[in-house]
């Protein structure tokens, strides 16, 4: 299996380029497993920087180096989270020889340690995590069950897991949970989607109370849509931004109840879709995604006022031909880090990290290892100082990708 498709279809769950054929299509894509079954994304990237990874255009983000498991062919980021300078957890996958398996790596402050996930192999597939201390985090995606796939949430103590038993939703024959936000240890919410046999997918919320998960309702655009990305700053404040089949939605939960919000595309834009969110409150979320204008792809920021989302302008990527943000993470409303990719005429891809100050959004780096012809960033997580850790993956070839890991600190 290719790390790199696999990578974006799990953790993505949308490609921008196919954001209203994914809406169509999503009992197909959960049928087949959601490790891969959706598009492999957008081709975005930008200028390489050459040297060892990063460090080339600014001393503030350095390069680490996360083991990576024995005997392992290939591996990748996906999400991360942080609740503090010494203490993430990262969401991994990888091909062993004979197949598909998942790890999660720990940050300590000085170096990052391997460690098990529930299953390991394919039937968990955990694509988010929120930690509310080291040992704390609440980790969710979905799982194998017979036929079809069920919702799974597992909670990290700082040595193992314990499964917490998300429900299915009644009659569902395939259920997803594609991210989870936690203000503190008994208020998390998860959300996803949900197919009964052919019919089209429905939107899924979960909410946890410290004890047992309880499925919400929640409301869909008309014609579907997709959940992508959630945030809660608040136990009474939530914020999960995602695609429907007319660009882009969002769903605000005021502590009683989800209500659709929209959210703008950018003028000519298109195949929209919006993958991360960062709430430092409930008056000010940041938001960040992609679109298509003409043939290219181009990258997306919004942010959230407390009654209404107001497009921004990213970052000119020099030498890029098209270009993505797959992740945000705000300290306060002048200060956050987002990272994505970018892709050159000449088909190089590089991570893209950029900040945003309260006025205007810059790129502080571009990363590419030398020799590598590919990487991407498909999380952040930032703490205050701020201290930030950045995680994907880079490679050459399609069986040959690594880990890659970023810290930042001010």
């Amino acid at each position: 299996m290719k790390i790199r498709g696999t990578v974006w279809g799990r953790l993505a769950q949308v490609a921008a380029a196919a954001a209203v054929a994914a809406v169509a299509g999503l009992a197909g894509a959960l049928a087949a497993g959601l490790a891969g079954a959706l598009a492999a994304g957008p081709a975005v990237s930008a200028s390489p920087v050459a040297g060892k990874a990063a460090a080339a255009t600014a001393a503030t983000w350095k390069v680490q180096a996360p083991p990576e498991p024995a005997g392992t062919t290939s591996q990748a980021f996906g999400a991360v989270s942080c609740s503090s300078s010494s203490a993430c957890l990262a969401l991994a996958i990888n091909d062993y020889p004979k197949g598909f398996g998942e790890f999660a790596e720990t940050w300590n402050g000085s170096h990052w340690t391997v460690q098990t996930v529930p299953d390991g192999q394919t039937a968990d597939d955990l694509q988010g995590v929120k930690c509310r201390s080291a040992q704390w985090c609440m980790a969710a995606g979905t799982t194998a069950s017979g036929d079809g796939y069920v919702p799974v949430a597992d909670r990290w103590n700082g040595s193992a897991w314990t499964p917490t038993g998300p429900p299915a939703p009644a009659d569902a024959t395939n259920s997803d949970l594609a991210a989870v936000a936690c203000s503190g240890t008994t208020a998390c919410t998860a959300i996803g989607q949900s197919v009964k046999g052919k019919a089209a997918p429905a939107l899924l919320a979960e909410r946890w109370n410290g004890s047992a998960w309880k499925i919400q309702p929640v409301p869909a655009p008309a014609g579907g849509g997709l959940l992508l990305a959630v945030a809660c700053p608040a136990a009474h404040a939530c914020r999960a931004v995602g695609a429907d089949s007319k660009g882009l939605f969002s769903e605000v939960w005021d502590g009683r109840s989800w209500v659709i919000r929209p959210v703008p595309v950018p003028a000519g834009g298109s195949s929209a879709a919006l993958r991360g969110v960062s709430c430092t409150a409930a008056g000010f979320c940041e938001a960040v995604g992609s679109y298509q204008k003409g043939a290219t792809f181009r990258s997306l920021a919004e942010a959230w006022n407390g009654s209404r989302w107001r497009l921004q302008a990213p970052a000119v990527i020099s030498g890029a031909a098209s270009s993505q943000l797959n992740a945000v993470s705000c300290v306060s409303a002048t200060d956050c880090e987002a990272a994505g990719d970018a892709r050159t005429t000449a088909g190089t891809q590089a991570g893209v990290l950029e900040k945003w100050n309260g006025t205007r959004w810059s790129v502080q780096e571009k990363v590419l290892p030398a020799g590598d012809t590919s990487a991407r960033l498909s999380g952040i997580s930032c703490t205050t100082g701020p201290v930030c850790e950045a995680v994907g993956y880079h490679g050459v070839a399609a069986y040959s990708d690594h880990l890659l890991a970023l810290r930042y600190s001010s």
